[in-house]
Formats: structure tokens, sequence, C-alpha cells
């Protein structure tokens, strides 16, 4: 079959969907389907040769990068002749314009099968703060929180009450972006750091989310289908989990299956399966948790285009339970109803 992989586009999260793309691209062609690899950046512009593919590069986007994007193009690729003859895509774009429904509406009216969730579920798991709400309405823990817009930035006595209201360690992060862009760590809060931080997440958003900050271990747990895949543990050897850490080989060390007991395991195989059910993902996910001292996790997010390079933490879970990344490329295709 042909498949279009689409990977790149216009969010800040570019780069780290070009090697996600890529990845898929020849594992794809590795089972004998016909691939071409479209990158919405370029409009209606030629696809991505291999030795394109081949240079793509983990690095942050620049600011100057991030002012130059057109959302215009994304409009502009799907309804080009780039589609034509195309009988799936396959969507690795990260962040805005392609994990939060845009993409997957614009393909809907064009009639080309996707894969991943849906345009109502991608945009719903793209907003940080419903997604709780959703996760509290179906008793899944999650930490406390508050959402602020532009608006309110300059409020020093709602910042004061929210010091009141969440003591300790807050995390500041745009409430619809991924790969920790635009977010901080404050260790000890106070007003003007507070301000500081909501401010750089405002840069890449029209809504930042102040979390309280969960000690304890990082779990993640991917879904496929209906089933759980083994549970990761992720450990950064400094600091958190950020940008660096996540794409820096040897940052970071993953323990795959997790080191937790049966019975902690079991449950947040279970939150993780609820989560991705509550918000009515399809085919695929990833699924953060915090895990306590105490052994009770709570669920930050969930990705609905996680990281998907060969060595991402998706095809790590399904390679431990006895999947190979070109296969969980095919089964991601069924899953999402698109007969190979």
């Amino acid at each position: 079959m042909k498949i279009a992989v689409l990977l790149g586009g216009i969010s800040p999260e570019r780069n780290i969907s070009l090697l996600s793309g890529r990845a898929a691209v020849f594992a794809l062609r590795e089972k004998g389907h016909t691939v071409v690899a479209i990158d919405p950046m370029r409009g209606a512009g030629e696809p991505l040769t291999d030795d394109e593919l081949h240079s793509a590069m983990a690095r942050e986007v620049t600011a100057d990068e991030l002012r130059a994007f057109d959302p215009a193009k994304l409009l502009e690729c799907i309804a080009s002749p780039l589609f034509d003859g195309v009988d799936a895509a396959f969507i690795l774009l990260h962040g805005k314009y392609g994990e939060d429904g845009y993409v997957q509406s614009l393909l809907d009216l064009r009639g080309i099968p996707y894969t991943g969730s849906t345009m109502v579920a991608s945009a719903t798991a793209m907003d940080k703060g419903l997604s709780k709400v959703l996760f509290q309405s179906a008793g899944i823990p999650t930490a406390p929180w508050v959402n602020l817009t532009h608006d309110q930035f300059d409020d020093e006595g709602l910042f004061e009450s929210i010091l009141r209201e969440m003591p300790g360690r807050l995390v500041v992060k745009p409430n619809d972006q991924g790969s920790t862009v635009g977010m901080t760590i404050v260790d000890e809060p106070d007003v003007e750091s507070l301000q500081t931080a909501v401010r750089l997440a405002g840069a890449f958003t029209e809504s930042v989310m102040i979390e309280a900050y969960i000690p304890g271990r990082e779990l993640t747990v991917a879904v496929l289908g209906d089933e759980a895949l083994p549970v990761i543990e992720i450990v950064p050897k400094e600091g958190y989990y950020d940008f660096e850490n996540k794409y820096v080989k040897g940052k970071t060390e993953y323990h795959c299956p997790a080191d937790i007991s049966d019975v902690v395991e079991e449950h947040v195989k279970n939150l993780a399966v609820a989560a991705h059910s509550v918000l009515a993902c399809r085919a695929y996910s990833r699924v953060d948790f915090r895990l306590t001292d105490e052994g009770m996790p709570f669920c930050l997010e969930v990705n609905t285009i996680p990281g998907f390079t060969a060595t991402s933490l998706v095809p790590m879970a399904a390679k431990a339970s006895g999947t190979e990344f070109p296969e969980l490329c095919e089964e991601i295709l069924r899953q999402s109803g698109i007969e190979i």
C-alpha cells in the first residue's frame, strides 16, 4: 500500500518529529510498502528525500524558526496532489498543528485514513487541563493544578493565592505542548519566580498550567489497542527529564520493565488504559506518571503521538513484549482501522 508519513511540521517539536518519521519511513519500506515522507512545512512542495531524512538532527527549534512557521502550509499540504493515490497517512507530527486535531480534521475532510487518535480525541488529549478534568471524573489520580491565560500573568494577588493553595515545588508548562517545551520546575517558588516561569511558558501557548510537583519516580506506559505494554521507568542522570535528557544519548537511563512490585505494576497499567480510554484515544498512546515513595501513581498526561524513533519509549516497550519496530508500525495501522 502507499503510505504518506507526515513528519517535521510547524511546531517547536519539529526536529524530533523528523527523527520519528524517518524511523517509520524506513521500517514501513522494510515491510514492503511504498512510502513517501511529507513535511507540511513545505506546503505543496516535494516530499523529503532520503538524504534529507538522514540529515535530521534532534535539536531545539530556534525562536526565529518558530516565528517563521506558517500554519497555512498545513492546509496547502493536505489539499495538494501530494496525497493523490495515498492509501493511508502515518502521522508523526508532534505538538501543535500535528497532535492537536488540526491535521486529523484536514485528513478527515480529504477522506484519507490516518493512524492514531481522531480529531476530537487528539484535541482533548493535547489540552492538559481538560485531560485532567476527565482524569478526575474517571477516578484517575492527578496532581493539583490551575490554568492561567495571558491577561492573568500580571495579577500578583492571584499568584499569591496559588502559592498558598499549592505550597512547595511547582511545575509550570504550556497547556498544549510536549517535549518539555517551555517547562520550568520552580524549586522555591515566590511571586517573582512563578511569574517568570509563567511568562516563559506563555511564549508557546495561550494557556499556561501551574501544577503541584509530585516527588518520586517517573514512569511511562505505552498503550497499544486496549492493552498496556511493560512499564518503563525514566531515570535522568542529572536534573529532570527535560529536552536535553530526552534526546541526547546517554543522558538518561530507561528500565524496562520498571523495577516495581507486581501490585503497583498492575495498578499503573490499569490507570494507563483508563486514561487512554477516558480521552477516547485510538490505536496507541503513551501515558506518563509520577510514582510517590508510598507507591501512589499520579497521571500527568496522555501523549497521542509520542516519540517514535526505533529507540523511543513506545517502541522500547513493544520490543520488551516481543514486537519489533517494523511490526509495531504495521500494528498501529491495523489498530487505527486501516487494512494492510
